[in-house]
């Protein structure tokens, strides 16, 4: 997966009214599973970003409240969730992330 890649479908998934984004049903089995990490990775440092921005970002009680990076970070996980929507439907495992 590419920057690029990941845009498309970030802009296929705000634009489109289908059910099922044609960028991901277009992967195989393997490169859905690949993409998963990718995308899940991709996830964790947009949060690492926005967490490091001690400005915008806090602890209220037990919950830290993220408050940078955000527009990254909503773009990231909308693609990792349809991602587990299309492995879901397509009964693709989770492939082990380390």
């Amino acid at each position: 997966m590419n920057l690029q890649f990941l845009e498309d479908l970030c802009d296929e998934l705000l634009q489109s009214d289908n059910e099922r984004s044609a960028i991901l049903a277009a992967l195989t089995d393997a490169e859905l599973q690949a993409v998963y990490v990718d995308v899940l990775r991709q996830f964790g440092l947009e949060l690492v970003i926005g967490v490091d921005d001690d400005e915008h970002s806090s602890w209220m009680s037990d919950s830290l409240v993220i408050g940078s990076n955000l527009g990254p970070i909503h773009a990231s996980q909308t693609a990792f969730y349809a991602i587990l929507v299309e492995m879901e439907r397509r009964g693709v495992e989770e492939p082990d992330v380390a």
